[in-house]
């Protein structure tokens, strides 16, 4: 029963945040790129540090807010929302806003600075921000896919907005591997065999845990770099949705955890 409560809380959670993303600021993608910033994302730059958006910081911090709450409505993330934590959101000024939003909308926006000030962990700070932003950067990518070759890109992280892969996914007949980025929905093939944070592709440095009651997932294990990235075989398990898997496998975060390694999307952090 507990389980099944669980499974209800996420499904209401999942549908909350996509009406809230349907209320959130819309965002009109008119890219256009010249023939340096392609040149450079060919060499690996993703397209959001070339050509960031502008965005409205205070309604983008009252969505932030909306989210966190549903986030302590339904008991999702990887971490409980306090009431303090809310408190001490509406309790920053209208400048302090903007500093906040414009850093967590970045890569590397010195989340770990803004984890401490508020007192919660780096780890529920990123969910936060990348539930908040992922209907703004979900639109900025299909534009992007529209002018770029994404099929092109070898990459380890993101070709639209650089960040880490959260997920992956075995698709085809042949179970070839595409990354997921959990922040703009953003999905690229990328080798079976190595690991896409470090790039080592020593298959001896690799390894992964199976499930024999849940034979759809891996968790691909990296001795290396000491990161994990949790896989859907949807030879498996059929069609996927990544974004609601990573939240319903938190099980397999705290079995990798268990081990000593952690999130690889994590790793990176500033």
């Amino acid at each position: 029963m507990e389980k099944r409560n669980d499974n209800d809380k996420l499904a209401n959670f999942y549908l909350e945040v996509m009406d809230l993303g349907n209320d959130a600021a819309s965002l009109e993608c008119k890219l256009t790129l010249d023939s340096e910033q392609i040149k450079r994302w060919e060499q690996g730059e993703a397209i959001l540090a070339l050509v960031p958006p502008s965005i409205d910081a205070i309604k983008w911090f009252e969505h932030f807010y909306s989210v966190a709450q549903a986030c302590q409505r339904w008991q999702a993330g990887p971490r409980p929302v306090s009431n303090a934590f809310l408190q001490a959101l509406q309790d920053m000024d209208k400048t302090t806003w903007e500093e906040f939003i414009n850093s967590l909308f970045k890569v590397d926006g010195q989340k770990t600075r803004w984890a401490k000030k508020l007192n919660i962990s780096l780890e529920l700070l990123d969910f936060l921000a990348q539930v908040t932003f992922r209907p703004l950067l979900k639109t900025y990518g299909e534009e992007v896919a529209k002018q770029l070759p994404l099929g092109d890109w070898a990459h380890g992280h993101c070709p639209v907005c650089g960040d880490q892969p959260t997920m992956a996914k075995l698709a085809g007949s042949e179970g070839y591997r595409k990354l997921f980025c959990g922040r703009c929905e953003t999905e690229w093939r990328y080798k079976r065999i190595g690991c896409p944070y470090c790039k080592d592709e020593n298959a001896s440095e690799a390894s992964f845990i199976a499930l024999d009651d849940h034979k759809q997932y891996r968790v691909y294990l990296c001795d290396r770099c000491k990161s994990y990235l949790k896989t859907v075989d949807e030879r498996v398990s059929g069609e996927v949705d990544l974004f609601c898997e990573d939240l319903a496998t938190v099980e397999l975060d705290k079995l990798a955890q268990s081990e000593g390694y952690q999130r690889g999307d994590k790793r990176q952090q500033v």
